[in-house]
């Protein structure tokens, strides 16, 4: 029995554009690069020739008929060795694995070509040739090639999905072989039942058919390390090619319908020439360059999970109908096939259970940390809170967040900021109970929800986890500290329901940051009415800044030596129809706080100056000055000096009607860039004055350093004149004086502290005494005349 069947698993390597090598350096590096890539390349051109001689032979109808046996014999030598001579070639250029499993591939095809060799002999002598040895050659290509596919092989990613697809493969391999057997194997049976050897080896084939089979599937299903889709597709072909040839070889000769010099002929050939055309694309490769791993894509995975099973389940199909014919399958054959079908479909459901399983463990759960998600968090407090409602026990929600994680990821990079959560994930389980549940709300945020009896138990966990967070954690040689602020609420004394209770934790953590961190608060009502009256307020203020609903009023600034007039300082007022009148410090801070100081300085800046414009216009007050004063957030921004430039022309005034009042907080953070900007304001003839002067650590210091025109006295000085308090004032009048800087004294209420500060050499004052801020109209009203003591409401 003749066979050039035996699918043979070589490896396919199509050609590569400058992947880096992954094999050790080539064995000749001394040998010439011409001279390397030449010998391989004319061995590939004489495997096409051959192949192109054999087609052309067989298409021409194998003439002379006299010959045909023996030139359809010799025509499978050039393929088959010329193949082996490029396996072996690129065996000896490789190294480990690789080297190996090309050299069995070389050694299936050698005994292979062997085979045909004793087979033509004795085809040609007129001896029996079956069966003899040359079946051994042509079977012993089968396990060449198992053993070159198993030095190179990629193990599943997973051992279900190595099952799941080892078990279609053998549904198939065993459908398969039940149709084989039932029609071929049958028949050879009866053939050779009188002669055992001869059964042995007509019973092998098949076998090796299937075991071919079986490796085709497992290709397409796991890559072997070493091969690129090129490869794979070539010795796919390859291996498909020989297993048709083999399959239609033996119905032909069953029936004995099979010569030589038939079509069929050219599959064998063809699948040499795949062979090694695989061996020759990895050879002729730039530099020999390897291919790099390549694992089978998701898409196509998901396909061979549906193909696979698929196929399997209609091949069993098929082998139950045939089973149910007039010439039925063996038993155990059918009984194997419904076996493993049965097996297959236990592992998918379990799959499947796992698979659920784990989507519902990703969906409930932080990928990072493998804690709750903030989903979960709400289910379970909710359930949590009913069962202490209903046990009369309290639920505590702790709602955590890290202290400097921002400087983490700044210095480090997001990296180091997952390991630290990571650490700190690990270290919040380990410091509560197996009961306790333990969420990543989300970034930097950690929430932790327990049923306890008491309060008591919710600060000794606090208290415990601070201490846990708190110790150091190592990213490679750098090694992190952070704290936390944790912000506590106790269901259902604060709460009923789980979003209400985490708001509460919430607000409570935000009071625990401002405590200084690093310390934990709990849930405070009055607390969280205030803020609410805070939200409510800006919201109000913000209304109040896009309708002009604001007001100036403008409190007189006055010459200690002559008592009149000589500028105004614009002071905000808002009277809300709402919340009715909003003390000044109150809407300061809450435009700080809220970010809405650059918008409300801005406002302040053009109306007051669009205020001395009108006052100065006709010039009967030529010399009247507004002061304004400017917060650190307005002073900082880059364009403060052109938004000044920019009210000036608009309401064409001159810099010199405009004093601009910058406390020491606002100058301190950057000198260099503060003093920069004084600058360039006195050159627009714009005044500077230090405003809370003495009230810091460095006035003296930014006295000498910065451009400063004006020196306004802190009213906390004033207020002890005459109680050891004059030498503080005189001190600081001297030493304005002496850097050519007016001085300006707050606060004056009462006459003797007038007279006082003149005494001391003060140039200017304000205060009560003088007049109270008053609206613009009557603020005009005082310029005519010089001001009376005590005037104002």
């Amino acid at each position: 029995m003749r066979s050039r069947s035996f699918n043979q698993l070589t490896r396919t390597v199509r050609l590569r554009r400058g992947n880096p090598p992954h094999h050790e350096p080539q064995p000749h590096p001394v040998e010439e690069p011409v001279n390397r890539t030449q010998r391989p390349t004319t061995l590939f051109i004489l495997l096409l020739v051959s192949l192109t001689v054999h087609v052309t032979w067989v298409l021409a109808g194998a003439p002379p008929r006299a010959w045909q046996a023996v030139l359809g014999n010799l025509s499978f030598f050039p393929p088959s060795l010329l193949a082996a001579a490029l396996a072996w070639t690129l065996s000896t250029r490789l190294s480990g694995q690789a080297r190996r499993a090309w050299a069995f591939f070389t050694a299936g095809l050698l005994f292979w070509a062997a085979g045909q060799g004793l087979y033509t002999w004795l085809d040609l002598t007129g001896a029996s040739t079956f069966p003899s040895a040359a079946d051994v050659g042509y079977l012993l290509l089968a396990p060449c090639f198992l053993l070159g596919v198993l030095h190179v092989w990629q193990p599943a990613p997973s051992r279900t999905l190595a099952l799941s697809f080892l078990l279609d493969v053998a549904i198939i391999i065993t459908a398969i072989g039940s149709l084989i057997w039932h029609f071929s194997v049958q028949r050879i049976l009866d053939a050779y039942a009188a002669t055992p050897f001869a059964l042995a080896v007509a019973v092998a084939y098949p076998v090796s058919d299937l075991g071919l089979l079986a490796l085709v599937l497992s290709m397409a299903v796991w890559r072997p390390r070493g091969l690129d889709r090129a490869q794979l597709g070539l010795i796919g072909g390859g291996l498909a090619g020989l297993f048709a040839a083999h399959s239609l070889y033996a119905h032909q000769a069953a029936q004995g319908l099979y010569h030589l010099g038939t079509p069929l002929d050219l599959l064998w050939t063809l699948a040499f020439t795949a062979f090694g055309t695989a061996a020759y694309v990895r050879l002729a490769a730039p530099g020999g360059t390897a291919p790099t791993a390549w694992s089978l894509p998701l898409q196509r995975r998901h396909r061979l999970n549906i193909l696979l099973p698929t196929m399997a389940l209609t091949l069993s199909y098929a082998v139950f109908l045939l089973a149910q014919g007039r010439d039925p399958l063996p038993g155990p054959l059918v009984t194997a096939a419904f076996v493993l079908l049965f097996l297959r479909q236990l592992l998918a459901v379990l799959d499947n259970g796992r698979l659920a399983r784990s989507l519902a463990f990703q969906a409930g759960h932080d990928a990072l940390t493998g804690l709750l998600n903030r989903s979960s968090l709400h289910a379970e407090l909710d359930r949590r809170i009913g069962a202490a409602e209903r046990q009369g026990l309290l639920v505590g929600v702790m709602f955590m967040d890290l202290d400097r994680m921002k400087y983490v990821n700044d210095a480090y990079g997001h990296a180091a900021g997952d390991e630290v959560l990571r650490h700190i994930a690990e270290r919040l389980r380990a410091s509560t109970r197996a009961s306790d549940d333990v969420a990543r709300f989300g970034g930097d945020e950690f929430v932790l929800t327990m049923t306890v009896r008491d309060t008591r138990q919710l600060t000794q966990v606090a208290q415990r986890l601070l201490t846990a967070v708190a110790q150091p954690v190592r990213f490679g040689r750098a090694t992190f500290h952070v704290t936390a602020s944790v912000g506590i609420a106790v269901c259902p004394a604060d709460s009923a329901d789980a979003a209400t209770a985490l708001h509460q934790a919430d607000l409570a953590m935000y009071r625990a940051k401002a405590a200084g961190k690093n310390v934990y608060r709990f849930y405070d009502a009055q607390d969280h009415a205030a803020q609410r009256e805070q939200v409510q307020l800006e919201s109000h203020l913000r209304e109040a800044l896009r309708d002009g609903a604001l007001d100036l009023h403008y409190q007189p600034i006055v010459s200690l030596a002559g008592g009149h007039l000589v500028g105004f300082e614009a002071l905000l007022r808002w009277h809300s129809p709402l919340l009715g009148p909003v003390p000044p410090l109150t809407v300061v801070k809450l435009a700080e706080e809220r970010a809405m100081m650059p918008e409300l300085g801005a406002w302040v800046l053009s109306r007051a100056v669009q205020q001395v414009a009108e006052w100065r216009r006709g010039g009967q007050h030529p010399d009247l000055t507004v002061s304004v004063n400017v917060s650190a957030s307005q002073f900082g921004l880059s364009a403060f000096v052109d938004q000044v430039t920019a009210a000036l022309e608009r309401h064409g005034v001159p810099g010199e009607a405009l004093v601009l009042e910058l406390t020491e907080s606002t100058l301190i953070q950057d000198a260099a860039v503060s003093a920069q900007k004084m600058r360039d304001l006195r050159a627009l003839g714009v005044r500077i004055a230090l405003d809370d002067f003495g009230t810091g650590y460095s006035s003296l210091s930014y006295l000498r350093q910065l451009p400063v025109d004006v020196l306004k006295i802190d009213r906390s000085f004033v207020s002890i004149l005459g109680d050891g308090g004059d030498g503080f004032v005189r001190a600081i009048v001297t030493l304005a004086h002496d850097q050519g800087v007016r001085v300006v004294a707050e606060g004056v209420e009462e006459a003797w502290q007038r007279d006082t500060l003149w005494a001391l050499h003060c140039d200017l004052g304000q205060g009560y005494l003088f007049s109270r801020p008053l609206p613009a109209a009557q603020a005009e009203a005082l310029l005519p005349a010089p001001l009376a003591v005590g005037h104002g409401n």
